[in-house]
């Protein structure tokens, strides 16, 4: 039933249906116990027999609507590291010219962006936010350390690969957000490309290369 809710509410937003997009702040009012339990082949007393309420089951669909495995953006960077295990150029080149408006396209980047936009209304899907975020950073940090690796690199003091992994999923949802508009004065892939693969050399730096952040920037 969960998944049959998913499903409503991509097609909510235009997706699989080719329907006009309502307004988003809609969608959740948009899940009915007799919708979803009939989309999911089931009875509605079936969906009462699991949630007692529509309140318990919008918590669990939370939970299930922002989990990291939904996430079009974790699930494009498992399909790139899978592709070039190994191959650290190739990885870093995918990384930072990665086609953002096949994240964008995605539905669960509409539901994601609309739950973002309740987290001051909801202090609820703010914990569950911090979740989903703690959980990505923790699944994505293996693959920066396996690329500095292959590369040959060592995190420039005073970076961490905490503030890396940080910074690049700013920057990843950031450039998303501003995609999604739509809008022809938007970042471009090539841009970001280009950024991401300037700044590596900046954050990191050869193994047994010394230079430190500030003798980078008194050299300016």
């Amino acid at each position: 039933m969960l998944e049959a809710a998913w499903h409503i509410v991509s097609e909510s937003f235009g997706f699989s249906s080719g329907t006009a997009r309502p307004v988003v702040a809609k969608m959740l009012g948009q899940l009915k116990a007799a919708d979803i339990a009939h989309r999911a082949g089931l009875t509605t007393g079936a969906f009462y027999n699991r949630w007692p309420n529509r309140e318990a089951f919008l918590s669990e669909f939370i939970d299930y609507a922002l989990s990291v495995d939904r996430s079009p953006t974790y699930a494009r960077l498992q399909h790139m590291v899978e592709q070039h295990e190994g191959d650290a150029i190739a990885l870093v080149h995918d990384l930072a010219y990665a086609d953002i408006q096949e994240i964008v396209n995605n539905p669960a980047f509409a539901v994601h962006t609309h739950l973002w936009s309740l987290m001051r209304a909801r202090p609820d899907i703010t914990d569950r936010m911090d979740r989903m975020y703690d959980e990505f950073r923790a699944s994505i940090t293996p693959m920066f350390e396996r690329v500095l690796e292959l590369l040959g690199r060592e995190l420039r003091p005073p970076f961490t690969i905490s503030d890396v992994v940080q910074f690049f999923m700013a920057a990843a949802e950031g450039l998303s957000l501003q995609t999604a508009t739509g809008g022809p004065n938007g970042p471009s892939d090539e841009l970001f490309g280009r950024c991401v693969t300037a700044l590596l050399p900046t954050m990191t730096r050869r193994k047994g290369d010394r230079t430190e952040l500030d003798d980078l920037l008194a050299e300016l």
